[in-house]
């Protein structure tokens, strides 16, 4: 779904972050019924090192189900395509790094009426090559469990991912502040259209 200097290596994570862990959660608390599948594009904004502001493109991938019940526990696999451009994996290179890793935590918002839930959400970065030129783009696949709450009402729930997200990123720079740090993101433009789909709870 943009910081410190040297963190910014892994700011593109945390954008593709909020995707991946927005779809993650929606789907979780969406629960059982059918699935309707959502292709979500959404753009980040981020200050890397020595080439400034830079934006990078994501599309989250995730099936919906359509319904779900309440204390029903549903496990949602997701993926999440991102390319952070040839800007920003030129600055990678050009600080050394060749490989990166890591987690992002996120969150979505599941409105149900006028009772908003938030999900953290928590997925990992995979181990990636920096290409020797060219665009660094990757995809992130993995699922998550959740446990529709009790009390919470029936009706539509509407998931929508959070604008802002925390990427804690590992690379294998020999300047142990790049090889190890946390870096925050936001949604740029901030009035994109987040929404995940909507899901019937009972």
């Amino acid at each position: 779904m943009k910081t410190m200097t040297q963190r910014v290596p892994g700011r593109f994570f945390a954008r593709m972050g909020v995707l991946a862990t927005a779809t993650a959660a929606a789907v979780t608390v969406l629960g059982a019924g059918v699935a309707s599948a959502a292709d979500k594009p959404l753009d980040f904004k981020g200050s890397f090192p020595l080439i400034g502001e830079q934006t990078v493109s994501t599309v989250v991938h995730v099936d919906v189900p359509e319904s779900a019940t309440i204390g029903q526990t549903v496990s949602v696999p997701f993926s999440l395509d991102a390319d952070v451009g040839t800007a920003a994996a030129d600055g990678l290179r050009l600080v050394g790094v060749t490989t990166l890793g890591g987690s992002i935590d996120a969150s979505v918002t599941v409105q149900i009426g006028d009772q908003p839930v938030a999900l953290p959400v928590s997925l990992p970065i995979p181990d990636t090559a920096i290409p020797d030129e060219g665009t660094l783009a990757f995809t992130a696949e993995g699922s998550v469990d959740f446990t529709v709450p009790e009390g919470v009402p029936a009706g539509e729930a509407t998931t929508s991912v959070d604008p802002e997200a925390v990427t804690h990123v590992t690379t294998d720079a020999s300047d142990p502040s790049l090889a190890n740090f946390d870096v925050n993101l936001a949604l740029d433009p901030a009035d994109q259209d987040t929404v995940l789909g909507t899901t019937q709870i009972s």
